[in-house]
């Protein structure tokens, strides 16, 4: 039987599904309460964004090193004992609501989360045939796309029933069972020998020093998914406070947005899984690049005046996300010999940390210097549909078939 027959559903694949779909609930509930924990417990503002930062300068430190932590020590190992490590601190937030002690809990949640997300990732590109790496990718994100749904609205209603000390329990729970699926993932001890050997890296003069932590085979696809990640940054770190302070919406109608993403991403994944295996990455790529820059419009011209277009946004970051990110990813990995899939991950990861954090800090400062906060947000959801043309652009010259077979004639 071919590859391209094989069933992706094993069951490694099922149970490393559930693990991310378990953290991922963490994750989620995580970000869309933390600023409002600090707000209720110190009455501060500034700090919920200090343990943002400290989580995403957690997650790129680790991410530049997890790679070659993750190829030399095993996938599960890490994957089990950095969702662990995740897990502490986060009971340690519920019982000690000190700033100094979460702060310090938040940088090792990015550390763990740094790891558990190249394990992740790294042992879905293990298991899935290459030739259907598309599909495997955008099957597993599924999780992602259903905590996106549930998750802020899980921790909303925890916090409503047992206050933060409950959501943080949860959460360290969460973790904890996406350890225990891990645990069972067993395709690893069937190999004769680890996926990637010390002495095979060191021998090989094309990985020594930065690049046995960098895999420069996916830096094309890195680069792209970190401006691409830039290009909507404005939607992922300011939409909620665009919404409260110049749309006047409630948080309800502020909720319905995520739904509508959450669901479009659904629907979208489910529709296009297969299709970046047959006809190739730009069929799903540009039309994502498209279909975001559809959102920032409505976000910047037509929001305002209606509900309708607020929502259909909402549909246009969810379908732009889904389909574009799980690509990328993939165009990643078989960029990269087979053995290096895991440094691959990394490589992505780590990228898209950084389009992430540059891109909300130089938004955050032009919305501040703008004569009013309505110009600001509109020039900033301008200007990111230029980022995301670039981009695009830059996806076709990467991308075409000419590029990807020149890359991997030798894979």
């Amino acid at each position: 039987m071919s590859n391209k027959n094989k069933t992706i559903w094993t069951k490694d694949f099922i149970l490393i599904c559930l693990a991310g779909l378990a953290t991922n609930i963490c994750m989620r509930m995580l970000d869309s309460n933390l600023a409002s924990f600090a707000n209720y417990t110190w009455a501060s503002k500034s700090l919920g964004g200090q343990l943002t930062s400290f989580f995403n300068i957690g997650s790129i430190l680790m991410a530049f090193f997890a790679g070659r932590l993750v190829d030399m020590r095993g996938r599960r190992k890490m994957l089990m004992a950095f969702c662990i490590l995740f897990a502490i601190p986060t009971v340690i937030m519920a019982l000690i609501q000190v700033p100094g002690v979460a702060l310090g809990a938040r940088l090792i949640q990015g550390i763990a989360k740094g790891v558990v997300t190249v394990a992740l990732a790294s042992i879905v590109s293990d298991i899935t045939p290459r030739e259907r790496m598309n599909e495997g990718m955008g099957m597993f994100n599924l999780g992602s796309t259903a905590s996106f749904a549930f998750g802020p609205m899980l921790g909303l209603a925890l916090v409503d029933r047992g206050g933060y000390k409950l959501m943080f329990i949860v959460c360290a729970i969460s973790y904890a069972v996406g350890a225990v699926f891990a645990h069972f993932i067993r395709y690893e001890d069937k190999q004769e020998k680890p996926v990637v050997k010390e002495t095979a890296a060191e021998s090989d003069d094309e990985y020594k020093g930065v690049w046995k932590l960098i895999a420069k085979e996916a830096i094309p696809a890195s680069l792209n998914n970190t401006i691409f990640f830039g290009s909507y940054a404005a939607i992922l770190v300011f939409l909620t406070v665009y919404a409260q302070e110049i749309l006047g919406l409630t948080s309800t109608q502020i909720g319905l947005f995520y739904t509508v993403a959450a669901v479009a991403m659904l629907a979208v994944r489910l529709l296009t899984a297969k299709v970046g295996d047959k006809y190739g990455p730009l069929y799903l790529i540009v039309p994502g690049h498209l279909i975001i820059m559809t959102g920032l419009l409505l976000l910047a011209l037509f929001a305002k005046q209606s509900y309708i277009a607020f929502l259909a946004a909402g549909a246009c970051y969810g379908v732009g996300q889904a389909i574009t990110t799980p690509a990328l990813n993939t165009c990643a990995v078989l960029d990269t010999p087979a053995k290096r899939s895991a440094t691959a991950n990394a490589t992505f990861y780590f990228m898209m940390d950084f389009g992430i954090l540059f891109a909300s800090a130089g938004f955050g400062a032009l919305i501040d210097a703008s004569a009013t906060a309505e110009i600001g947000y509109r020039m900033t959801f301008l200007i990111s549909i230029g980022v995301c043309l670039f981009s695009m652009l830059l996806a076709i010259y990467f991308f075409n078939n000419k590029a990807i077979a020149k890359r991997r004639k030798d894979l």
